[in-house]
């Protein structure tokens, strides 16, 4: 069997799914409701491999940085690190940084190169510890897309950093020409090129995902394909991964290329019929393709409006946030680092439990500790000042053991995560930038496409119960 392969789930029982092939849910969805189900292409419908795409694409911007822009010859020997980016992290152009933030944007990791700013030097240069993000001083890695120069910068920060007899640009400037030299890679089709000339290198092969959409169809769901990529690129990549289900652009009502999102969710006027055999594997004899057009143009198109639609998307800002915000559609995120993280977890949820019972118990030690020393401030808790300092020594032999016991658990749950910025969904005890985003656009989230297959097409997807800080004293 390939070994890009899925695992098939069309004859698994739903009580056999595992928790990393499941459906998420951030918000009340009822299946029945939705008359029209999208999709988005790149990172959606079409997984990458990531190593093997993030890889070319490091490859090829360090090549044409040296010939197109002039950069020493000496950046050919930088190596893609895998590790060095995820999304959410936040690039500050000022200082050659890359940041990860918490939920509230307060800067908790800083990694300058292949170096990781220790909590003084941090804190030095973040002195109001929260950052605007919304300043030209800072991009963010919103899509998996941009994992590949979020590496690149890394590593072209510590060469010019160790190597000052080499002419390298600003920071800023640094960050820009790499943010360029891909955007030209995609928009010249050379990386496209190499992708299409090995589809099976660069694509994660889904059985369960013609069964999902086709299961999708006979509900009487309409379908649609919503996406950036052209046409003769899309054609390529929807072909090699429905190969097996005749034409491919008959699975869907509509497909849409080259729809220039977040823009599409604005008025841009209708789009243009790609017309018949314009490329290869794309027949179009439905005349049910287009390029550009608008939201509205779709929903005329399909008879549907606002929140009878469901899209999928991977991107939070050009495919979840704008969908909702702008058009009212119903929203599912593809997140594959969640079934990674999910898988990660499960066997160490015993850990995870402990480590609940931990900080808990550290909580009512360190509350008993701080009551004891606020009371014998001066004469003492009873008048015995002596018998309160033992009772002191003791709970702070207790809490430096508890400190210990949870250091511990936090290892064991790490390794699973990356190796420098730990959960994508996490920052400490609080959601991360990132998390917090899934949490309030997304509508429900999984990690692939093809995990719908195990559900009912319709499902009441009924978001848990929310649990706020002074509920949690009552739970068991």
């Amino acid at each position: 069997m390939n070994a890009n392969r899925r695992p098939l789930l069309g004859a698994m029982e739903f009580s056999e799914l595992p928790p990393w092939r499941r459906v998420f849910i951030n918000r009340n969805l009822r299946m029945e409701s939705i008359a029209a189900i999208g999709f988005d292409m790149d990172h959606t419908l079409a997984v990458y491999q990531t190593d093997c795409f993030n890889e070319l694409c490091f490859d090829m911007a360090r090549e044409r940085l040296a010939k197109a822009k002039g950069y020493p010859a000496e950046i050919g020997e930088v190596a893609y690190d895998p590790a060095a980016a995820i999304r959410g992290l936040i690039v500050d152009k000022r200082l050659g940084n890359l940041l990860k933030v918490d939920t509230y944007n307060y800067v908790s990791r800083v990694r300058h190169g292949v170096r990781f700013l220790d909590r003084e030097a941090r804190r030095s240069a973040y002195k109001r510890g929260r950052i605007l993000i919304g300043s030209r001083r800072y991009r963010v890695f919103d899509t998996l897309f941009d994992l590949p120069e979020g590496s690149l910068y890394a590593a072209l920060v510590d060469l010019k950093d160790q190597r000052p007899d080499l002419s390298f640009p600003s920071y800023r400037t640094l960050y820009d020409d790499i943010r360029e030299t891909v955007d030209t890679l995609h928009a010249d089709g050379s990386l496209k090129a190499r992708i299409t000339a090995d589809l099976d290198r660069f694509f994660v092969t889904d059985p369960d995902l013609g069964p999902t959409l086709q299961k999708l169809r006979n509900a009487g769901k309409r379908l649609f394909l919503l996406t950036n990529s052209e046409p003769d690129y899309t054609a390529a990549v929807m072909h090699h991964l429905l190969a097996d289900g005749g034409p491919w652009e008959e699975i869907f009502d509509l497909v849409i290329c080259s729809a220039r999102k977040p823009g599409f969710f604005i008025a841009q006027g209708k789009g243009r019929s790609v017309g018949r055999d314009p490329c290869p594997h794309l027949a179009n004899r439905s005349s049910n393709c287009f390029t550009g057009g608008d939201s509205f143009f779709l929903e005329s198109k399909l008879g549907h409006y606002g929140d009878a639609i469901l899209y999928f998307g991977d991107h939070t800002f050009g495919d979840i946030l704008r969908s909702k915000k702008s058009v009212g559609w119903r929203t599912a995120m593809i997140v594959p680092e969640v079934g990674h993280e999910v898988e990660s977890l499960w066997p160490r949820r015993g850990d995870l439990h402990r480590l609940a019972e931990v900080e808990d118990r550290l909580e009512e030690l360190v509350l008993e500790r701080d009551r004891i020393q606020n009371g014998t401030a001066g004469s003492g808790v009873g008048g015995d000042a002596s018998g309160d300092a033992a009772l002191v020594s003791r709970l702070q032999q207790e809490i430096a053991a508890a400190l210990s016991r949870r250091a511990v658990l936090q290892k064991r749950l790490k390794v699973g995560f990356n190796p420098y910025w730990e959960s994508l969904f996490k920052e400490g005890r609080s959601a991360s930038r990132f998390g917090r985003q899934v949490q309030e656009f997304a509508c429900i989230y999984t990690s692939c496409v093809s995990n719908f297959l195990a559900y009912p097409v319709t499902k009441f997807f009924a978001r848990p119960a929310e649990i706020l800080p002074h509920e949690r004293w009552a739970l068991p």
